[in-house]
């Protein structure tokens, strides 16, 4: 059995040498490295070489112009020669003997999935965070009833399933026979629906509380970018499609209700970063993010699914003001605890 770890390298250098140190440090010899160089233009190359002649288990594929890291992971998914799939970002990390350990649990057991947990570095600060499910072994229609639907969102006193691609390892002939993709036009939340179609192909999947992964806040990252650089109409026009496209993949209640709890979520996140444009007065605000989605049956139906106890006192506020057209309302609120520094 060999476990593939794709690894997507651009303008790394800095930070790269870490995470392929941390590779090296795992003793499986089951593991294979699969470095896609994606079109660098720094040592990039050079270090991903310096460590293959080190250990074999590396291996370079170098690409002479940038592609996009979700059509790089897609190569690698396509080109990488293990049985299981994970991933890893350049800057990161893997944890000592992580790898190691769920190996040895996917050589005893035929699980199609393995979920994991990971530790967030942010400045001198680390918090470890588990998976929303108990440990174990989840079959057929517990698959169904207890981990999917938290793939699609958050449920009252359930917490969601997070997308990140690198606490989990993948059947690889499951990616690959399912025709399962990265869909770059929702990016960066491309992950959350492979993973809603990965897990309805899984048959057998295992949770752990075993730490896999060591993953740094980065303000450069795609997602802080997102941010730093926000734009509402692509926001929204994502947030709109990403919704849609869960809408294709629910069959039951619980998926449907996650669904709408998570747009909800996002779209109080575009109300909150429209209101931090200081450079707009209240007034522009409430325009724009009625222009947004105000005159869009999908918010209709977002309102219509969400579940009032699913939902923590501010998104219970957000859904109000909403449901009865109050945006001057909403806007007033966000720029006050704004101004308090409660957001």
């Amino acid at each position: 059995m060999k476990v593939s770890i794709i690894t997507t390298i651009y303008k790394a250098e800095k930070d790269l040498p870490r995470l392929l140190d941390s590779m090296m440090a795992l003793k499986s010899p089951e593991l294979e490295f699969f470095l896609i160089d994606n079109g660098s233009p720094d040592r990039c190359g050079e270090i991903c070489a310096e460590y293959a002649e080190k250990d074999s288990r590396f291996f370079i594929r170098s690409l002479k112009d940038n592609i996009g890291y979700i059509r790089a992971r897609m190569l690698g998914i396509h080109e990488c020669h293990g049985d299981y799939v994970g991933f890893s970002d350049s800057d990161d990390y893997l944890e000592p003997s992580g790898y190691d350990r769920a190996i040895e649990i996917l050589k005893q057991h035929d699980y199609d999935m393995f979920i994991g947990a990971y530790n967030v570095h942010t400045g001198n600060k680390v918090i470890q965070n588990l998976p929303p499910f108990l440990p174990g072994v989840y079959v057929d229609e517990e698959i169904k009833n207890d981990i999917s639907p938290q793939a699609f969102g958050c449920l009252r006193s359930r917490s969601r399933l997070h997308g990140f691609m690198w606490k989990h390892i993948y059947r690889l002939s499951i990616l690959r026979h399912s025709n399962i993709a990265l869909e770059e036009a929702i990016q960066p939340w491309e992950d959350q629906l492979f993973n809603i179609d990965v897990i309805n192909n899984c048959n057998h999947i295992y949770v752990d509380n075993l730490i896999l992964y060591n993953y740094f806040a980065n303000s450069n990252s795609i997602t802080a970018e997102l941010y730093k650089h926000f734009d509402g109409v692509d926001f929204w026009r994502k947030t709109r499609l990403l919704y849609l496209e869960k809408v294709k993949r629910t069959s039951t209640g619980l998926e449907k209700r996650a669904n709408a709890n998570a747009s909800l979520t996002n779209i109080y996140s575009l109300a909150i970063n429209l209101c931090k444009n200081s450079s707009l007065k209240t007034r522009e605000v409430v325009n724009r993010l009625k222009s947004l989605i105000n005159n869009d049956n999908v918010l209709e139906d977002i309102i219509a699914e969400t579940c009032d106890m699913d939902l923590d006192k501010r998104c219970l506020f957000v859904k109000y003001c909403l449901k009865f057209g109050l945006y001057q309302l909403l806007v007033n609120v966000i720029r006050l605890l704004k101004s308090f520094k409660c957001l």
